[in-house]
């Protein structure tokens, strides 16, 4: 894993590095399954608010966040109608949002800045699945 591959552009490896735990930007860290369900949550978000990690105009620094799960965490924290933060094209149907917001938690339990407070991919899969059942 390491640093950016050489051939990669400054703004590539900064795209990449939204997907990463902020544990994993750490120099020298070891990689765990738990950044790897840290970086599915990121992908969960993207899908969910049709958004991409970096689409704030702020930008993160090394062990920060990607700007996409700090804007969703406020929009929760805030209590922000889901209609401002999820993609208008899941919203359609009336009876999909009880199901977009399960998939939020799931994403938002993902993305938490504590690795030990992430749930097990198996967990992950296991909450997916009850989704509309």
């Amino acid at each position: 894993m390491g640093g950016a591959l050489p051939y990669m552009k400054s703004s590539q490896k900064e795209r990449t590095d939204n997907y990463k735990a902020p544990e994993a930007r750490v120099p020298g860290s070891r990689p765990t399954q738990k950044w790897d369900v840290y970086s599915f949550g990121v992908v969960l978000l993207e899908i969910l608010t049709g958004r991409s990690p970096e689409s704030s105009p702020t930008t993160s620094t090394s062990m920060e966040v990607p700007d996409l799960v700090r804007w969703v965490r406020k929009g929760f924290d805030q209590e922000s109608p889901l209609s401002e933060m999820v993609d208008p094209s899941l919203l359609q149907e009336v009876r999909v949002k009880k199901e977009v917001l399960a998939v939020f938690h799931v994403a938002l339990a993902c993305t938490e800045g504590d690795p030990e407070a992430r749930p097990r991919m198996k967990t992950v899969s296991e909450n997916l699945d009850k989704v509309g059942t």
